[in-house]
């Protein structure tokens, strides 16, 4: 089977996890930046991970890209995914939020973890409702 890990890290963090998981599973690492251009993403592999860093709670903690990201997957119904989040301060509804998103395309969320890391949040200015898009988590605009 197939194995893709696509992770986006502001930090290092979620990389470090990523890359972990990559070698462990014998999958290949894909930068979720480097996806966006894409209109629409078709994953071939049998098994896709999803890592990232939890972000401003109120939006449901999964950052602006990685919502675009899982809006853009297509024909994920027979796919095996899981997400591993990581946080410093929080994660509550990070997995969850994610789970809405990959459900509104039409997969299913078939695992979800989260790690707790050092906090290295840079503050209240990267994390402002003026930087995040105002939708929270499904895949429709609110």
């Amino acid at each position: 089977m197939k194995t893709e890990i696509y992770y986006f890290s502001g930090t290092g963090n979620s990389l470090v996890v990523a890359k972990d998981i990559a070698r462990r599973t014998n999958g290949k690492l894909i930068s979720i930046p480097t996806m966006m251009d894409n209109y629409t993403i078709q994953i071939d592999a049998d098994i896709i991970g999803i890592v990232f860093p939890t972000y401003y709670e109120p939006y449901g903690g999964v950052p602006l890209i990685v919502r675009k990201f899982a809006r853009k997957l297509e024909k994920i119904n027979s796919k095996y995914l899981f997400a591993i989040c990581t946080y410093g301060g929080g994660s509550f509804k990070a997995i969850n939020c994610l789970e809405e998103i990959i459900e509104s395309q039409g997969g299913k969320l078939t695992a979800g973890f989260t790690v707790n890391m050092p906090n290295n949040m840079a503050g209240p200015s990267l994390n402002n409702s003026k930087k995040q898009e105002n939708v929270p988590c499904l895949g429709r605009k609110h």
